[in-house]
């Protein structure tokens, strides 16, 4: 609310004060009451006086004071501190909290999810948990926990991940990536896209991150983030032999809006399936077409016959394919999911301890020599020792 400040200005009144000059007069001559007569001219300079005239002089003063009252107007450019109130929407800075080990999860240690059906809780160089999306479109094994299998009919954006219960700060250690064990069947292409969700990148007035306090980024729509806050990602093949696959943190492109990934803020990682092509079933729709003419022509001489055979097996060509046209059936095994490089292993501080202890050793050996000399004829027996 804006507030005006009114100024007043006060109407000063000048006041004369009028003499009145006194005629004496000794005697009774002329020249006396002539004076006299003068003096009561001069009287009239209580005209002159009558400064009342002088009052508009003080209209002036109110005039002024209302001058005052327009120039307090601007005021109201005070409200330039709402737009200030948008600094509130800047999300949640990075927790900075570092990983304990480089192992994220072997899987090894998975519990059911007390508050998301389905999915998983596990604890390892980070705390964090499973999900799929969208929901109930892939389902989630442990298979007796020892890898995560994720499978199901993939006809959308769909896709997996793990969450992180914070964000973690894995450049600071020394961490460059990521690497995983993959196998199984991710679709026509063969490829599977991986992503590292980052803290610049997720949108924090989505309501799942500001109730889990990430995210910085603020998008145009809280039920549609994508085109404002997404995460980058590489393409890696996708064969039915377990394979080790390693993801530089420079690996990630494309994120916005910040394109690029370093290891700071981290708060998860995630496997994207490439949505299929409705046309999909395109080519198995001819196959069966091309069956079918094959059995028009075992009519024999009946082409009416033979028309209705062609039809026949159009038909059952259109139903050869399992999935329905532009979906696929999707089956994953991920295992081993930890950092790559990060701080050395204690082992290598213990080897330089060891051999720093043999050359004391050493040393030892030659006192021992010299006690045996002092022995004189027991040289055996110090030599012995």
């Amino acid at each position: 609310m804006t507030k005006r400040n009114l100024r007043y200005s006060g109407l000063g009144l000048a006041v004369l004060t009028v003499g009145a000059i006194a005629a004496c007069s000794s005697d009774n001559n002329t020249p006396g009451g002539t004076a006299g007569g003068g003096n009561g001219t001069a009287g009239g300079h209580s005209t002159a006086g009558a400064g009342g005239a002088s009052a508009t002089a003080g209209a002036t003063g109110t005039t002024a004071g209302a001058t005052g009252t327009t120039a307090g107007a601007p005021g109201t450019a005070g409200g330039t501190g709402t737009a200030g109130a948008g600094g509130a929407s800047t999300g949640f800075a990075c927790a900075n909290t570092m990983p304990t080990a480089a192992l994220i999860t072997d899987f090894s240690n998975l519990m059911p999810s007390t508050t998301s059906t389905g999915n998983y809780t596990f604890m390892g160089g980070v705390l964090g948990g499973t999900y799929t999306y969208p929901a109930n479109a892939l389902t989630i094994d442990t298979v007796t926990n020892t890898v995560l299998n994720i499978k199901g009919n993939v006809h959308d954006y769909d896709g997996f991940g793990l969450y992180f219960n914070t964000c973690y700060n894995a450049k600071t250690p020394g961490y460059t990536g990521i690497s995983f064990s993959i196998k199984g069947n991710a679709g026509p292409t063969g490829k599977i896209g991986f992503r590292i969700q980052t803290n610049a990148n997720t949108a924090s007035n989505d309501p799942v991150n500001a109730a889990a306090m990430k995210g910085t980024c603020v998008a145009m729509s809280p039920s549609n983030t994508y085109p404002d806050c997404h995460a980058g990602e590489k393409q890696i093949a996708v064969t039915s032999t377990a394979t080790v696959v390693t993801v530089n943190f420079s690996d990630i492109m494309g994120g916005v809006p910040v394109a690029s990934v370093d290891g700071s803020d981290i708060v998860g990682i995630e496997w994207a399936f490439t949505k299929p092509e409705a046309t999909a079933g395109t080519a198995g729709s001819g196959a069966g077409g091309a069956s079918g003419g094959s059995g028009g022509a075992s009519a024999g001489s009946g082409g009416k016959g033979g028309a209705a055979g062609s039809g026949t097996g159009g038909a059952s060509g259109g139903s050869g394919g399992a999935p329905p046209a532009g979906s696929f059936d999707a089956d994953i095994t991920i295992d081993d999911v930890k950092f790559l490089g990060g701080p050395p292993a204690g082992g290598a501080g213990g080897a330089g301890g060891t051999g720093a202890g043999g050359a004391s050793g050493g040393s030892g050996g030659a006192s021992g020599g010299s006690g045996g000399a002092s022995g004189g004829s027991g040289g055996k027996a110090g030599s012995g020792g």
